[in-house]
């Protein structure tokens, strides 16, 4: 990759060597790949965030709590950006490494972007996904109903197939392709299964099990009948189904011409079982095709083609896991007592990934590290906060610089009873920096403090 002349396009350096680069790209190293990625980025970099986007969390937060479906996405922080950035957003999503990919004022909000307020912006965005507000995602079956593996995961609406809802799905493919391009995360929990097809691979009856345990176990009870000693016989009493699947979201859909109308058979059951899981790992296919078209405006097709669908999903949406050995790594410390520092990683060390999680938003806006030491090229920053009684204040969170200010806690269970309030209450960014002897705080920041 080396010896490739970059200054051509990166599809046109792709399509040169396309054969030879599929062939090999499992054996080239990440960081020849991440740096070949990067160069390409360079070349077409446009975003100069300039561009302000005006959000009414208020607005949004008040649809939540109706139990409704934002279906024109006009009240949700997802619309609200959609509707303003409109059909031109890859001028601002091909963005440099580390950039935003627009200026986000809160309205009614005393915050300034720094970094803090867009990173908490796409972190929101991203919890929308996820949840009823929106059409566009479900809960996988095994979410539903608690069953299997991957029980946290998220799969695509297969009913979400209007002009407007497939326009969203091409706007998010954007905001994945600028995840990639200035590593600014997208927290979602999709399936290998989606992953696989995003890049063009062709998922297989495992990757469905991940979706939906209770449709695989009952195919593969179908198929083995006859090894249970059940024929033709006593096939009538079993089962009276047709061929039809149920989808992720229950609706019914033929898995062939005319399959209504088709008895389920002991001598049709293995095609049944194959045409089910066909129909059922492409049950959202054109919504996979608009996430990919958006994606594509945004960056290269070459790096689909470069990376395996783990690697994909990883530069979209980060690592889950919070390393404490490496945050302790990448951690710079000011006027913090020896004593203070040991309690904080005492503390931080017997959290819970949704605890470091949360942790790491309420000093950065968002949930997951840097995909690689070469990536850090911010340090998380502890520092000392004064005050007259330190064991009755909380400790207060900058997203702008990745800082958690600290009080001069006497143990380490009063320095996790602040510190959990805090992550637990005071995610909302706003700079009203109030007291922290008043409560725990989350600023991005104020103007004398914005100097990203």
């Amino acid at each position: 990759l080396y010896s490739v002349d970059i200054s051509r396009s990166a599809n046109q350096v792709y399509n040169v060597l396309k054969e030879a680069i599929n062939k090999v790209t499992q054996y080239i190293f990440w960081e020849s790949k991440r740096e070949f990625f990067q160069k390409t980025f360079e070349l077409d970099t446009t975003n100069t965030s300039d561009v302000g986007i005006n959000i009414y969390r208020l607005v949004a937060h008040e649809f939540s709590q109706t139990g409704k479906v934002d279906t024109s996405a006009k009240k949700t922080i997802f619309g609200q950006i959609y509707h303003q950035l409109g059909d031109n957003y890859p001028d601002f999503f091909k963005t440099e490494m580390d950039n935003k990919s627009f200026d986000v004022k809160f309205i009614g909000e005393g915050a300034v972007d720094g970094g803090g307020v867009f990173r908490e912006t796409i972190a929101q965005l991203c919890e929308e996904l996820q949840s009823h507000v929106l059409p566009l995602f479900i809960k996988t079956p095994n979410n539903k109903n608690n069953v299997g593996n991957y029980r946290e995961k998220w799969t695509i609406n297969p009913a979400a197939t209007s002009h407007l809802h497939l326009k969203f799905f091409e706007f998010l493919g954007g905001l994945m392709g600028q995840a990639i391009r200035s590593r600014n995360y997208l927290e979602l929990s999709l399936p290998n299964l989606f992953w696989k097809l995003l890049k063009g691979q062709e998922p297989n009856s495992q990757d469905l099990e991940e979706v939906d345990r209770l449709q695989m176990k009952h195919l593969d009870d179908l198929v083995a009948m006859d090894q249970k000693g059940i024929d033709n016989f006593d096939w009538v009493s079993i089962t009276e189904e047709k061929f039809v699947a149920i989808l992720s979201d229950g609706s019914e859909k033929e898995i062939k011409q005319g399959g209504r109308e088709i008895h389920l058979s002991f001598s049709n059951r293995k095609e049944y079982a194959e045409l089910v899981i066909k129909t059922r790992i492409h049950e959202a296919q054109l919504q996979i095709n608009h996430i990919r078209k958006g994606f594509l405006r945004v960056v290269p097709e070459c790096i689909l083609e470069m990376v395996n669908h783990e690697e994909l999903e990883r530069m979209v949406c980060g690592v889950v896991e919070i390393d404490i050995d490496i945050l302790k790594k990448n951690t710079t410390v000011s006027g913090i007592p020896e004593s203070l520092e040991t309690y904080f990683w005492e503390v931080l060390q017997g959290f819970s990934q949704e605890d470091r999680q949360k942790y790491i938003r309420f000093i950065w806006g968002r949930s997951r590290l840097p995909l690689s030491q070469e990536e850090w090229t911010q340090s998380h920053t502890l520092e000392y906060l004064y005050t007259d009684t330190p064991n009755e204040a909380y400790p207060v969170g900058h997203t702008c610089f990745f800082q958690l200010d600290l009080p001069e806690y006497t143990s380490p269970k009063i320095l996790e009873e602040k510190l959990r309030y805090a992550i637990n209450n005071c995610v909302s960014i706003d700079a009203d920096n109030q007291d922290p002897n008043d409560s725990g705080s989350n600023d991005d920041d104020d103007d004398d403090d914005d100097d990203e």
